[in-house]
């Protein structure tokens, strides 16, 4: 049984969830087809839809973002953080077209009177990919007059922490945001938190922790793991959920009670660290990449889906463990 004090110091805990917001299968050469790694390698993830069947889908598919708010709501998570950071307007701007969907359909959830999902947006990969900050200040700019100031952008929808609009800068520390000097009229107007590649050190709000689970007064991020081929950085491998086991039993055990959660991720499948359901079985034998699978071996598509769920409310009830 839980420690009910526990529990309703950790109810005030805001928990969010990476979303991806990228996905389009009705193209040749779609992102379902190229992964985005130096491979270009097809997303082998065949994630549970709408129709209750397993594959592909379009990110703007109203039926799907609508059904993917349920699933959220229902595991009592509180908010989403759409993933712009690989430039808000690239390609053809579907990325900016989708996560404006999203806000808007977020919008009609809560208006709706479902249980509130709020959202944010994270930001910057190109800033330190061409090493211009400059790029920040002029993604939050787009981020002020696109979301915040429409219809969609009040704290009834956009999660706001002390009194602004919150934004994750990727990849980047604190001591390099206060370090530029440039403008940040815009940027100024958020509550700024940070993400980076490979975080060894606590605070950060992603991308991936090496080290495993760190939990701060600010935040606590859990990953299932990650990969991402051809790379020299440091794998996380999932170890049949061990990985994401012993991340959430180390949030539980800790006596430090965080404003947030942040889970990493719920569809970024690309990286390999999504938890939300998907058939694992076209994985190939000799792919690095472990499929989902139970302990006998059989195919366990909702495992890591089962597994949030089910933390997030032994954190919500205090349990230790």
């Amino acid at each position: 049984m839980g420690d009910t004090s526990l529990a309703a110091n950790r109810e005030k805990s805001r928990i969010g969830i990476w979303y991806s917001i990228w996905y389009d299968m009705r193209k040749e050469h779609s992102f379902w087809d190229n992964d985005g790694g130096p491979t270009k390698l097809p997303i082998l993830y065949k994630p549970l839809r709408a129709d209750g069947t397993y594959g592909r889908y379009y990110s703007a598919d109203e039926s799907m973002l609508a059904y993917h708010l349920k699933q959220i709501a229902d595991a009592e998570i509180d908010f989403i953080i759409m993933d712009q950071t690989n430039d808000i307007d690239n390609g053809d701007g579907s990325l900016n077209e989708n996560s404006l969907l999203t806000a808007r359909m977020i919008k009609e959830w809560n208006d709706a009177g479902n249980r509130p999902i709020k959202y944010c947006s994270s930001i910057g990969a190109y800033a330190e990919l061409t090493g211009d900050f400059s790029i920040i200040e002029s993604e939050a700019k787009k981020l002020w007059e696109r979301y915040v100031e429409a219809p969609w952008g009040t704290e009834e929808y956009h999660e706001y922490v002390d009194g602004k609009p919150l934004m994750i800068i990727f990849p980047m520390s604190p001591e390099q945001w206060e370090a530029y000097d440039g403008d940040k009229t815009y940027a100024n107007k958020f509550t700024i938190r940070f993400a980076f590649g490979h975080a060894y050190e606590p605070g950060y709000w992603g991308w991936v922790m090496p080290k495993g689970t760190f939990v701060t007064e600010d935040v606590a991020c859990i990953i299932p793991g990650w990969y991402k081929f051809n790379h020299p950085y440091e794998k996380v491998y999932r170890e049949r959920g061990n990985t994401y086991k012993k991340n959430w039993e180390t949030l539980l055990a800790s006596d430090v009670i965080p404003r947030f959660v942040v889970i990493n991720s719920f569809n970024e499948y690309a990286e390999h660290t999504a938890v939300y359901t998907a058939d694992t079985s076209d994985f190939l034998e000799d792919y690095p990449i472990e499929g989902w699978m139970d302990e006998e071996g059989k195919q366990a598509p909702s495992m890591y889906w089962d597994m949030t769920k089910a933390y997030i409310q032994k954190y919500r009830k205090g349990d230790r463990k």
